[in-house]
């Protein structure tokens, strides 16, 4: 007999930064689950091209960039449907010493890591856009609970982001709408290589040698993202789940 509770069969998921990445991969994996997508993304030419080679349909891909608070209840407006889950990958990262902090930078990356997400959130609710039985996942970071030196701006928002996430699970229970995050650690991707550009080769080998399974890639935080929307999680909310190949098990 097959066991569904895995599976995102008839579910629709909302992705943010759904183009690129940990979010390109969500909303493979997704769709690899049986489940529907509309991903967010400023660059969706890759997306759009998966979408047509795999025949998905019911899916699609919205060309926005989430900079642009003021904007985003257009996205909601035009949601063809109700969704069952909604995951927020997107982000920038910023790296400078917290002792030549900038406020234009950190409205930066706090209107992407953050804001967008509060907005977003907030437009989906009021439009009763979201099913009842959804889950939401928030991509965090490891760095909200580490204090990496340069990292602030960006450890502030997805701090921000663990916080607001077990706020959410207490007051959308009643709905039996979970919400939590997942803090991965440092995982291939392009923001990883612009932290290479940044930081030198040397720095980026000395932080991988501390990770006891490597860095990881997109579908190690992908595969649990589609565990968190699937219904075999249906008994966890308001949780913060590190993802990081053993990083923090190190003293």
């Amino acid at each position: 007999m097959k066991d569904d509770n895995f599976s995102l069969i008839d579910k629709t998921i909302l992705v943010t930064g759904a183009t690129s990445g940990i979010g390109f991969e969500i909303c493979k994996q997704i769709a690899i689950a049986g489940g529907n997508f509309i991903g967010i993304g400023r660059n969706i030419e890759k997306l759009q091209q998966y979408i047509e080679d795999q025949k998905l349909e019911a899916s699609q891909v919205v060309k926005f960039d989430l900079i642009e608070i003021e904007n985003i209840h257009l996205i909601v407006a035009e949601l063809p449907i109700k969704i069952d889950g909604f995951v927020h990958s997107a982000g920038i990262a910023h790296v400078s010493p917290m002792h030549f902090f900038n406020y234009a930078d950190y409205e930066t990356v706090r209107k992407i890591n953050l804001d967008s997400v509060l907005v977003l959130f907030t437009e989906l609710l009021k439009k009763k856009k979201i099913n009842k039985n959804a889950s939401v996942v928030f991509i965090s970071s490891i760095s909200s609970i580490r204090g990496a030196k340069g990292n602030g701006l960006y450890a502030i928002t997805k701090a921000a982001l663990d916080s607001i996430s077990k706020v959410y699970a207490n007051e959308l229970s009643s709905k039996h709408i979970r919400v939590n995050t997942i803090q991965p650690g440092m995982v291939e991707t392009e923001m990883s290589k612009q932290a290479e550009n940044i930081l030198s080769k040397e720095l980026m080998d000395i932080d991988r040698s501390k990770y006891p399974l490597g860095y990881g890639e997109p579908i190690d935080i992908a595969l649990p993202v589609v565990f968190l929307l699937s219904n075999a999680s249906k008994w966890i909310t308001g949780q913060s789940i590190v993802i990081d190949g053993g990083r923090t098990s190190l003293l």
